[in-house]
């Protein structure tokens, strides 16, 4: 049985590579992968935790202020000791509130992308084109090798 993912580009789309994020979520979507949601949006929220709490697996997205020689990081992400309030979090603080609320998360990943323009307008820097496609590459690679594992971790 194929296991349950969701990807979550975030970032602002007006700040030039702060938008790659929403554009690799985007482009996930054209995929037509079963069982796999992409969805694209502006910051991270609470009202995320009930999307999350229904996945296996939870991939997100977003830009990073860089080098032009820095390149993509993954890392694998675990909820966070505390919980914060307010509209924007990180990916760790949504882990904790989804094991808080369902008792259990999905695994989780976080894909950062390099970026070096953060200034108002929607085109993207070389280097953050060149960490879209590697990024692009390296979900598809991980998406395939834990589509079959079982990856949802009870509380």
């Amino acid at each position: 049985m194929h296991r349950s993912i969701l990807v979550i580009g975030y970032g602002s789309p007006l700040r030039s590579d702060d938008g790659v994020g929403q554009e690799i979520a985007q482009q996930i979507a054209t995929w037509g992968m079963p069982n796999v949601k992409a969805i694209a949006v502006h910051q991270l929220t609470p009202e995320l935790v009930e999307l999350l709490a229904k996945v296996d697996i939870a991939i997100f997205i977003d830009a990073y202020p860089a080098t032009a020689d820095q390149e993509i990081q993954v890392r694998l992400l675990e909820p966070a000791d505390g919980i914060t309030s307010g509209h924007w979090c990180e990916p760790q603080v949504l882990l904790a509130m989804t094991q808080a609320l369902y008792s259990k998360h999905p695994q989780a990943w976080w894909v950062m992308v390099p970026g070096i323009n953060f200034e108002l307008g929607e085109c993207f820097s070389v280097v953050a084109n060149q960490g879209m496609e590697a990024a692009l590459q390296e979900i598809e690679q991980l998406m395939q090798s834990m589509r079959t594992e079982s990856c949802m971790k009870l509380g």
